[in-house]
């Protein structure tokens, strides 16, 4: 663009004024007085002098008061309906990191709405009306399920690795191999946690090779051994970890503290189920761990939260730490994460009411789901429609039980290539209820393991209305 073709086009473009005498603009004005109008104005005056996408080329006045009244409309839509929504997970991973997580069941999720609704009983005892102790009932609860004499839970996981960290440093030091020095999703690297929350971080062993005498020869009384759960990665071939038992010895000879990051924490025999080899939680602790800090929305199928299991005085240590109260966890969680622990230690079998639980054991009939959804739309959209049942693994996901693959079936739609592949995905995943899947080649596939039973019928009509449509969004 010219200097001088330049200043026409800034010239051109409407006053503030001018964009909220507009009729359109005045209509919203009157229906939402409070939102601010003027800001957005002119945050998308100064979109268009950058040159945003579909700017006019030209000095037209008319044509960039034609532009911002669109993109004020589509921007106000967005902010009254956009964020957090409700969508349908067709991808075949689980414990899906963009997509929330662990759904949670019917009991699980009433029990947080009735916590969010009226006021409940969080830090005060009903018998004597005095203030009480926050999630003590939890707490419990995780103990009966774990063997933990002592429990707490805080925000997430990596607040339970740095308040474990910073509770034994000083006086301890926290020595981890460096072979468990991990980085997962979102850029959380565990290196820059501890060199934050310790005094000192002491790296043992080579990234591939780490051998219990590494430990022994940097151990000291007092310190902190911090065994990592590597969960998104393997090591194969020339390698070696220390195992825990080796650091329970070595820390006992030493006066030191054993604690296992375990990042996803199994609360449930998947080893039983066929589902990986990773070590319960209660087996941890009755191996000798000082204690065990694990995520609560992966593998226990709950909210976030981080959990600390173990003995009594390190979780008491913990509770002392005075980062504990801005890492804590409100009533709504709490609420939920005592339904999910109660549906483990009470109910006939805890896969019928946890859905992550069941689809990471293959208890969810996805063949026999993936058929009726291929006959519903063949019978709405018609027999020459280029859809079929196919074999397919789902994932468990969020880095847990890494490689495991879960026998699982999907619907695929055949499309002309992986141009339309990728044009039909967009249309299912632009829905008002968007539909998340996958693209093997030139098909789209729904992976019913993650398809809800109550969701069947929205599958349906989803692919129903792209099919009908062309594809197109």
């Amino acid at each position: 663009m010219s200097e001088t073709r330049g200043t026409d086009f800034l010239r051109a473009i409407p006053s503030v004024d001018a964009i909220l005498d507009h009729p359109a603009v005045q209509g919203w004005r009157a229906a939402h007085p409070r939102f601010p109008w003027t800001r957005l104005v002119r945050e998308l005056i100064d979109e268009l002098r950058a040159g945003g996408a579909g700017v006019p080329d030209q000095p037209d006045r008319a044509a960039m008061l034609a532009w911002i009244v669109a993109r004020a409309e589509a921007r106000v839509a967005e902010l009254r309906t956009g964020g957090l929504k409700p969508v349908l997970n067709g991808t075949g991973v689980v414990l899906h990191t963009n997509l929330g997580r662990a759904p949670v069941g019917d009991r699980v999720a009433e029990a947080a709405v009735r916590a969010m609704r009226g006021y409940v009983s969080l830090e005060v005892d009903l018998a004597s009306g005095e203030r009480a102790r926050r999630g003590e009932t939890l707490e419990r609860l995780l103990c009966c399920l774990t063997g933990a004499e002592a429990a707490m839970v805080v925000n997430n996981n990596a607040a339970a690795v740095y308040l474990l960290a910073s509770s034994f440093s000083p006086p301890g030091r926290v020595i981890v191999s460096r072979g468990e020095l991990v980085e997962i999703g979102g850029s959380f690297r565990l290196p820059d946690i501890l060199s934050d929350a310790a005094a000192e971080v002491a790296e043992v062993g080579t990234t591939n090779r780490t051998y219990a005498a590494d430990y022994e020869r940097a151990a000291r009384s007092g310190d902190l051994l911090l065994k990592v759960h590597k969960s998104n990665y393997q090591i194969a071939g020339f390698a070696h970890e220390a195992t825990l038992a080796e650091l329970v010895t070595v820390a006992r000879a030493r006066g030191a503290h054993v604690v296992f990051d375990m990042g996803s924490g199994a609360f449930f025999d998947f080893a039983g189920a066929g589902v990986g080899d990773d070590p319960a939680v209660a087996a941890v602790l009755a191996a000798g761990a000082d204690g065990a800090a694990m995520s609560g929305d992966k593998l226990l199928g709950g909210l976030q939260a981080g959990i600390v299991v173990g003995k009594r005085t390190l979780i008491d240590r913990l509770k002392q730490n005075p980062l504990r109260r801005a890492v804590r966890v409100d009533k709504v969680t709490i609420a939920a994460l005592q339904e999910i622990v109660r549906c483990y230690l009470f109910a006939e079998d805890p896969r019928r009411e946890n859905p992550s639980l069941a689809m990471i054991t293959g208890g969810v009939a996805a063949r026999e789901r993936a058929d009726r959804v291929v006959r519903a739309v063949r019978a709405a959209a018609g027999d020459a429609v280029a859809i079929g049942v196919v074999d397919d693994d789902a994932a468990v996901g969020g880095g847990s039980l890494s490689g495991e693959a879960v026998p699982s079936a999907a619907v695929a739609v055949g499309c002309g290539g992986e141009r339309d592949a990728l044009r039909l995905a967009r249309a299912l995943r632009l829905r008002e209820l968007p539909l998340f899947t996958r693209i093997r080649g030139s098909e789209v596939r729904i992976n019913m393991t993650t398809i809800l039973p109550s969701e069947d019928g929205d599958v349906i009509r989803a692919l129903v209305d792209a099919l009908a449509a062309g594809g197109r969004a």
